[in-house]
């Protein structure tokens, strides 16, 4: 296996490695894999041929640009699903090394953890060209310069707008959130509209914020969509807003807890409200619950996301606060009053699995079963 890697710059903060799925020969034969927005098939790859090499090329900056796939060189197909294998002949490594030294060479910027694997087979071997979600694009094809994008089946070129969208820096993007969701934090403590006791907050900015000709979200014509609720119970319907919609829930007390805004530059501020509580006549804090609660959540948020074509990345960052507002619940913190990720993160997805999964043991950590 040929693994493409890069070194980070210095001062820029390190990720783990983003990783897809394999596959197996046995998997690709049965039939069931179908060409798309992260599948190609391809019979071979005559690397020799420049106009080959390039559309190679073309369909890793295209899958690049749109997210996790993978291309399957050495696979004969028939209506975009696998018909017979047309195994390569000579050293797979050396194979692997070569299409690993056409992309980096390739493609700009140079696309970090992509993975060349040989899948052997009788009489020979096929290429499994892994390319998992990546960060820092627009990623261009250094042999044309075009920047492509995958849609279906097809490679289509990035929009003018969305490509200068893409070209905001990580700095940028990060510096923009924080002073957003400060902004919107103090708004919100200030009107009195919602609970903050026990409340999640997860404040999110997409790429495309910075594309000034992205429409602004709507609910218009005839069929409405419900939004993402934290709480089974509330009302998920978006309702118009100043500078922008709002999900807004109440409970039979007539306490807010729960508001989804989207603002019309696609800033998102969730707060939900009792998002962990202390389970009465159990007598135990509900720490499964909210950690339930806390995924399905994000997982209904990167849904929203996907279902209004934005593809990010996405800037977010988490906070639980609230934990000293009840003169019975701050015991289960050690009198701490909040509990966040200090700095945003830039994630490729809203429910990116290591993002959660560190914001969750943080939560745990800090509780009495830390």
């Amino acid at each position: 296996m040929i693994k493409v890697t890069v070194m980070n710059e210095p001062g820029v903060p390190s990720r783990s490695p983003e990783t897809i799925t394999p596959v197996t020969v046995a998997a690709i034969a049965k039939g069931d894999l179908q060409e798309g927005q992260d599948l190609d098939f391809k019979r071979e790859v005559h690397v020799d041929k420049p106009e080959a090499k390039a559309r190679l090329l073309d369909d890793v900056v295209a899958f690049l640009n749109r997210g996790p796939a993978r291309l399957l060189i050495g696979v004969e197909e028939r209506g975009g699903r696998f018909d017979s294998f047309r195994p390569q002949q000579g050293d797979p490594d050396k194979a692997a090394l070569r299409l690993q030294s056409i992309i980096q060479d390739g493609v700009s910027p140079t696309p970090v953890n992509i993975q060349v694997v040989p899948l052997h087979l009788e009489g020979g071997f096929i290429l499994d060209v892994q390319i998992p979600r990546h960060i820092g694009g627009p990623f261009m094809n250094r042999l044309t310069g075009s920047y492509l994008i995958r849609s279906g089946a097809r490679n289509l070129p990035i929009e003018p707008a969305m490509l200068r969208s893409r070209f905001v820096d990580e700095a940028s993007l990060l510096t923009r959130l924080a002073d957003l969701a400060a902004a919107e934090d103090s708004a919100l403590a200030g009107s009195s509209r919602i609970e903050t006791r026990q409340a999640l907050r997860i404040a999110i900015l997409p790429a495309e914020h910075f594309d000034h000709r992205r429409a602004a979200f709507a609910q218009d014509g005839p069929v409405r969509h419900p939004g993402p609720v934290f709480h089974e119970h509330s009302d998920p319907w978006f309702k118009v807003t100043e500078d922008g919609h709002e999900i807004f829930a109440q409970d039979l007390r007539s306490r807010g807890i729960e508001r989804l805004f989207v603002r019309d530059d696609w800033f998102v501020h969730a707060h939900a409200a009792f998002a962990i509580q202390q389970l009465s006549g159990e007598g135990r804090l509900g720490l499964a619950e909210f950690e339930e609660g806390t995924r399905h959540y994000l997982d209904a948020l990167a849904d929203f996301f996907k279902q209004q074509g934005l593809i990010g990345p996405f800037a977010i960052t988490l906070l639980l606060q609230g934990l000293t507002g009840d003169d019975h619940f701050h015991a289960w913190f050690r009198q701490l009053s909040s509990i966040r990720m200090l700095r945003p993160r830039l994630v490729g997805a809203i429910n990116d699995p290591e993002f959660v999964a560190d914001f969750l043991r943080r939560v745990r950590q800090a509780s009495l079963y830390g």
